[in-house]
């Protein structure tokens, strides 16, 4: 498994960011698992909030958006962003599609569509993208407890399989920064028992859970070997200089996460 630190991050337009380098060797994907830095947000949003529902103003939000997709060079049209609800709906993008006309209530969505960017906003939960090498699909999946629960990373890449002909062996999955078992603790009332190879019993019904390690699982499930996978191994919660954290602030911003095909 590929393990990206702080040292990985790098800038691209004065927004930081990290990515996959054996996905960016493709060549025809470009993608970014961005920060909390490089926008215009003020405190509590500080500074490059993407989203428009946590209170932030709107006009900067927009500013904030179009500083990414200028950094990275593609049409802020086509950026794609789901109304995510914490479930497991997964959204297959058959026809190019502009910025949201309405709100589209998934946690996942696939492509094979050139020119076209998935988003994922997050402050906690997992963002993970998936690409295959030689259908050229790509896939972004919001992955939050609810989501983990329901097995959506799993379910997307069956997905993938049944609508678009993928192969288990032709995939690169990447998960980006999330809150790490060190700072993750749940109620004893919506853990899962096979979470308990991932979790540590705190006692007092609490557990401290490792989100991440538990979707590698469910991947591992559907045929995924270690050497396909890369990680930010960064938690949100610790890492409140760079990251965006529901479970550490409150009230905060949304980073972005994106992934497209040139």
């Amino acid at each position: 498994m590929n393990m990206l630190n702080r040292t990985h991050l790098k800038s691209r337009g004065g927004i930081p960011y990290f990515e996959n380098p054996e996905i960016k060797k493709l060549g025809w994907v470009t993608h970014g698992f961005l920060t909390r830095q490089g926008g215009l947000s003020l405190p509590p949003y500080d500074s490059l909030n993407v989203s428009f529902s946590n209170g932030d103003e709107k006009k900067t939000v927009v500013s904030n958006r179009d500083r990414i997709t200028e950094a990275f060079g593609y049409d802020r049209n086509r950026l794609v962003l789901l109304k995510q609800i914490q479930l497991d709906g997964i959204l297959i993008l058959k026809d190019q599609a502009d910025a949201n006309p309405t709100p589209l209530k998934y946690d996942a969505i696939i492509t094979d569509i050139p020119n076209q960017f998935l988003g994922i906003r997050t402050a906690d939960c997992i963002p993970i993208f998936v690409v295959d090498r030689k259908k050229k699909a790509v896939a972004a999946i919001h992955a939050g407890r609810q989501g983990t629960g329901l097995q959506i990373t799993k379910k997307t890449l069956k997905k993938m399989k049944e609508e678009l002909g993928c192969s288990e062996r032709d995939l690169l999955i990447t998960l980006g920064p999330s809150i790490g078992p060190c700072c993750y603790e749940i109620d004893e009332k919506v853990f899962l028992k096979e979470w308990e190879p991932f979790s540590i019993d705190k006692g007092m019904g609490k557990w401290m859970v490792d989100l991440a390690r538990i979707n590698m699982a469910q991947l591992e499930e559907e045929g995924i070997k270690e050497d396909q996978i890369c990680r930010v191994d960064l938690c949100t919660r610790c890492r409140h200089d760079l990251f965006f954290s529901y479970r550490g602030e409150g009230r905060t911003g949304r980073q972005l996460s994106f992934i497209g095909r040139i």
